[in-house]
């Protein structure tokens, strides 16, 4: 109440002029008190270094708009849902392999990565979903998910197109593993 009637007096005395110079206070001032609560560059720093690659992890997390703005459980979301996307595009791509694929053999490796995949997948939703309950210390399973994309990948009789697609897997599901380990280990989680 008793900022509209400074306003409405600021108003009253100075016009519109008045009005502009108490808006733009008013945005500066919030920066102040409503400090930004994003991800810091040193943040994703931290993290991405323990991965292979960290252009990419840094890149990848990027990618995703809300990482400039989010808080850390909020990075644990974004981190998993990239790798449930990049888990369901190469799941369609074994699809697509396995389907056009005109050797037994070769149909029989892409069934293996189809259903590798697909057992990706689900478990990726069920750490999501610990996630969102802000469960972190139960998502534990990560590691074993850079397991299954290799064995996809060990399981093909030759090295396919596939492999750049089994790197992004494994680079992807290495930035959620180091997100996940950063989030547990950080008190900000625990609220």
């Amino acid at each position: 109440m008793v900022v509209l009637d400074y306003l409405q007096h600021i108003i009253h005395n100075n016009g519109l002029s008045g009005f502009f110079s108490f808006c733009c206070f008013s945005v500066v001032f919030s920066f102040f008190i409503c400090p930004s609560h994003g991800v810091t560059q040193d943040v994703l720093a931290t993290i991405c270094s323990q991965t292979q690659n960290q252009e990419y992890s840094i890149g990848l997390l990027q990618s995703d708009p809300r990482t400039s703005s989010a808080d850390i459980p909020l990075l644990s979301l974004t981190s998993l849902e990239l790798a449930i996307h990049q888990a369901d595009e190469n799941y369609h791509t074994f699809v697509q392999y396995k389907k056009n694929s005109t050797r037994k053999a070769l149909s029989g490796s892409f069934g293996n990565c189809v259903t590798i995949y697909q057992d990706m997948r689900d478990k990726l939703q069920a750490d999501h979903q610990l996630s969102q309950q802000r469960q972190f210390e139960k998502i534990t399973n990560l590691g074993g998910l850079t397991t299954l994309a290799y064995n996809c990948d060990n399981g093909l009789p030759f090295s396919p197109p596939t492999a750049s697609i089994t790197e992004d897997m494994l680079l992807t599901l290495q930035t959620a593993i180091y997100v996940n380990e950063y989030v547990q280990s950080t008190p900000e989680s625990n609220v």
